[in-house]
């Protein structure tokens, strides 16, 4: 004989007779089946004698021809079912009634008017419940309130298993049960109580049966086998899912407790734990969802960390994943977040088959295209002059006198282009990153960092004390070689030549600041000395030309890369200044003179380059700019008055430089448009054909602002996260503010410096004060994720002794041209007003900047609109004149002039290198 295995609620397999010509589940008479006890595996064994103890009735069924088999079948019950109607109630009754989708039971006590009862729950409460809300009126009368526990906790301990057998048996008849006769096949009684118990079942069961409620009647009917089938596959995926779900929530939880009380000593080592876990794919999912730009995460991603999410009880933002996976020890406390949703790392490792690329040419250097060309000059004395952590040598100076006495200016670059050929893996690369980053732990270097900081670069063995030159390892290099004419102006250009140097000196700025302060006879470097004073001399010309200088102090923040996911991270800001360092000055100078050169060999060639040009701005009155104090706050009243510069395939005048052709090619280690320009002037020099058109120039600096774009305001946000979080550490500091100008006049809203910072910001000013106005700030307001600081002032510190408040009331000079109310400012106004930031009549502007929720949303939007100028680590809030495409497209401010030509930090801001 056949048997079937009938098993417990949630377990798959519902065996067919063999023999059956139904194919309906059979219990077989002689040859019991197994059947898994409630709480233990002890193994009970279904015959009749046991069913008959149980209070089953059975009948023999012969159901084959073949095989004479008894069947044991529940005998029907002649009983009906009660039928729920308003008039069924009536006081000392047990009901089940529906609430917020859940059956519950309840006790009847007496009437609440026509059509509602006061029912007391399980829990002891007592409310109105409308009679059409009942779903079950259990039999018998005169319960006592203690049978509603009674019966609860009853129902909860039966036991599931019996609807396996109850379904096997009931199977076999293919019809519908009452609720009293499916009572009877389960418990052998129709007793309210084995009814409540038989309710509470079939509303936990989504395996054996279906139940209808109609007209106040209970039908229960069993389902067929390949629906059974079919919702115990369902159930064991779902116990999958659930048992899944349930373990990542204790291995997040433990992992967040765990990071609570010690951040992780290798967060790559953690990660690479659950990346191979059985939790990897949701882990993948939140780091997906919480990194990735609006709208660029893939939808499987999406739904999963929102899952993810909500089973944390979380909302399901990805700010919110992003501070989940930070508590998990999963990312950094500081994740520069910008960063990674531009996507970037912070790895200076580039894919591998770039870093491979790299290691081939380090191990096997390919012949040198220029050997022919490459002049020696290893007998010139090179001055290289960067700040103390720069590892990427760039350019380096010297300064000869030839035959006739005439002095001759060297500027040397690096030369990457004897490694690299247009097209090849390496340049791609290159150019599709088109700059490197810079960031306050450090850089994300265009090229590979093992070349980059290798022979690449001008390499330096030497220090500021210097060393036999015998003893230098020589470097290629691309070499300037230019004389002045007395009025400073570009005399003639000697030769642009590939060449060998030794990086004879390698001096920091303080170092060659401290030199160069000893002047003629007393310095240490005389051949510096003459270096600045041409450079002098090449400033001043440029000057009586129109030249434009912005003179605005930057700060410059740094940390540590190991501070990253400290609580307390070690972090500094210093003021950065062109014009308090000779050495900036004279390096910036050279870096734009050695840009001319090229230029005009450029033009007078025809030759296709990134030639960088910017129209004339309108620039106000000289007795307007004389009226303000020299320094930042006659920066500030020129930058707002800038244009936009542009990069063009052949010559075109760049107004606040006064230079007629003009090209970027001082830093090619850091910025694609510089090896561009390498590229061409080689082939040239050979008499080759040019491999960058005029066409291609243009449309791959098209390209590079595109993708800069997105990269520039990374940089600059991660900057103000720093910004805030310098300011947080030092929430007990005040700050000496200098008044730059009016950012919104109607709202009291002044743009000011931080005097021993060098940060920009806006703050809220109650009391008149015009540029050089000094006040005493303190934070009020700080939110370190989002890069939002507020200062307040405590009180004035002094006012300027320049004439603007006395100009403005004797001669009549429009107010705006000492503020801030420019092209820039409306596009500001515009954005806040599309951000339901009202900016109208000054007394409504004024009521909206007291609420400090909307002061926040305002100091946001005008930081995200006036991006700061620097990038990188440098810090300028209102700098409206930011370079938002990065290196390959200049800001407003005519970043090529002095005041940020050149900036060779490795930190610091990537407009002030546009000149080099």
């Amino acid at each position: 004989m056949s048997a079937v295995s009938c098993q417990r609620a949630g377990s798959v397999g519902v065996a067919r007779s063999a023999n059956s010509k139904t194919s309906r589940p059979s219990l077989d008479y002689a040859a019991a089946s197994s059947i898994q006890g409630p709480a233990t595996d002890q193994t009970y064994r279904f015959c009749p004698r046991a069913a008959a103890a149980n209070g089953w009735k059975h009948q023999k069924v012969p159901t084959c021809r073949q095989n004479q088999r008894h069947r044991c079948r529940a005998v029907k019950s002649t009983n009906a079912a009660n039928k729920v109607s308003d008039g069924t109630l009536q006081p000392g009754l047990l009901i089940s009634y529906k609430k917020d989708d859940k059956h519950i039971l309840g006790y009847v006590v007496e009437p609440d008017g026509k059509k509602n009862w006061w029912i007391i729950d399980q829990h002891a409460r007592r409310f109105s419940l409308p009679a059409k809300t009942v779903s079950l009126v259990l039999p018998g009368s005169n319960y006592v309130l203690d049978d509603v526990q009674r019966f609860t906790a009853a129902a909860e301990a039966a036991d599931m298993s019996l609807l396996d057998i109850a379904w096997a048996v009931a199977a076999e008849d293919s019809r519908s049960y009452s609720l009293p006769e499916l009572s009877k096949l389960l418990f052998a009684d129709e007793l309210a109580l084995s009814q409540y118990m038989t309710f509470w079942m079939l509303l936990q069961d989504s395996i054996y049966f279906k139940t209808t409620f109609k007209a106040g009647v209970w039908s229960i009917a069993p389902k067929t086998v390949d629906q059974v089938e079919a919702a115990q596959a369902a159930a064991a995926t779902e116990a999958a899912a659930t048992a899944d779900r349930t373990s990542f929530l204790e291995a997040f939880a433990a992992a967040t407790a765990a990071a609570s009380k010690q951040r992780p000593a290798s967060l790559a080592a953690l990660l690479a734990e659950w990346q191979q876990g059985p939790h990897a794919e949701r882990v993948s999912a939140l780091m997906e969802f919480a990194q990735s730009a609006p709208g660029k995460c893939s939808a499987a991603s999406c739904t999963l960390a929102r899952e993810c999410l909500l089973l944390l009880k979380r909302r399901p933002e990805p700010d919110v994943a992003l501070m989940e996976l930070i508590n998990a020890g999963l990312l950094r406390l500081h994740e520069p977040v910008p960063l990674l949703r531009s996507g970037r790392t912070t790895d200076t490792e580039m894919e591998p088959h770039i870093e491979a690329a790299a290691q081939a040419l380090l191990s096997t250097p390919p012949s040198d295209p220029d050997a022919s060309l490459r002049q020696d000059l290893t007998h010139l004395r090179v001055f290289t002059v960067d700040d103390a952590s720069t590892t990427e040598i760039d350019d380096g100076l010297s300064v000869q006198e030839d035959e006739a006495g005439r002095q001759l200016l060297w500027v040397h670059v690096a030369d990457p282009t004897r490694w690299i050929t247009p097209g090849d893996v390496l340049d791609l690369e290159a150019r599709a990153r088109s700059r490197s980053l810079y960031f306050p732990w450090g850089s994300l270097p265009m090229f590979p960092t093992s070349l980059a900081e290798g022979p690449f670069s001008l390499n330096s063995s030497s220090s500021s004390q210097g060393s036999s030159s015998d003893n230098l390892q020589p470097c290629c290099a691309f070499s300037v070689c230019v004389s002045l004419a007395e009025d400073g102006s570009l005399g003639e250009l000697i030769t642009i030549t590939p060449s060998k140097i030794r990086d004879t000196y390698r001096l920091t700025y303080d170092e060659a600041d401290l030199d160069l302060s000893l002047g003629p006879g007393m310095c240490r470097y005389e051949d510096l000395q003459l270096i600045y004073e041409a450079a002098r001399l090449r400033r001043s010309w440029r000057v009586s030309h129109g030249c434009i200088d912005i003179d605005l102090p930057e700060g410059k923040l740094e940390v540590s890369v190991g501070d990253l996911d400290r609580k307390l991270p070690g972090i500094t800001c210093t003021k950065l200044s062109q014009w308090e360092s000779a050495a900036r000055l004279m390096v910036a100078e050279m870096m734009i003179l050695a840009g001319e050169a090229v230029g005009s060999l450029g033009a007078s060639a025809g030759l296709p380059l990134p030639y960088r040009g910017q129209e004339a701005p309108q620039l106000p009155s000289q007795k307007i700019l004389d009226a303000l104090p020299e320094g930042p706050c006659r920066g500030f009243a020129l930058r707002r008055c800038m244009t936009r510069s542009v990069i063009e395939g052949s010559p075109v005048r760049h107004a606040s430089l006064a230079l007629d052709a003009y090209v970027q090619f001082t830093s090619p280690i850091r910025r694609y448009s510089d090896i561009m320009a390498h590229f061409n002037i080689k082939a040239h020099l050979r008499g080759e054909p040019l491999p960058f058109p005029a066409t291609s120039i243009m449309s791959i600096s098209a390209a590079a602002v595109e993708s800069n774009r997105e990269l520039g305001r990374a940089e600059s946000d991660v900057a103000k996260y720093w910004a805030a979080e310098y300011l947080r550490q030092h929430s007990s500091s005040s700050w000496t503010g200098v008044v730059l100008g009016w950012f919104r006049a109607e709202a009291q809203l002044a743009a000011v410096t931080l005097d021993e910072l060098g940060l920009e910001t806006i703050v809220k000013v109650d009391f008149p004060v015009v540029p050089g106005d000094r006040l005493n700030l303190k934070l009020a307001d700080v939110d370190v994720r989002s890069g939002y600081y507020r200062l307040y002032v405590q009180d004035r510190l002094g006012t300027s002794a320049a004439p603007a408040d006395r100009l403005l009331k004797q001669d009549g000079v429009d107010e705006t041209l000492l503020a801030m109310d420019n092209e820039k400012t409306s596009q500001l106004k515009q954005q806040c007003a599309n951000e339901h930031v009202a900016t109208g009549d000054g007394a409504a502007s004024e009521r909206q900047m007291r609420n400090p929720v909307q002061w926040r949303h305002f100091a946001a939007t005008a930081n995200s609109a006036t991006n700061s100028s620097s990038g990188g680590s440098s810090v300028s809030a209102l700098a409206t004149v930011s370079d938002p495409e990065g290196l390959m497209c200049e800001s407003y401010s005519g970043v090529d002039s002095l005041s940020s030509a050149h900036a060779k930090t490795r930190h610091t801001v990537p407009m002030a290198m546009l000149a080099k």
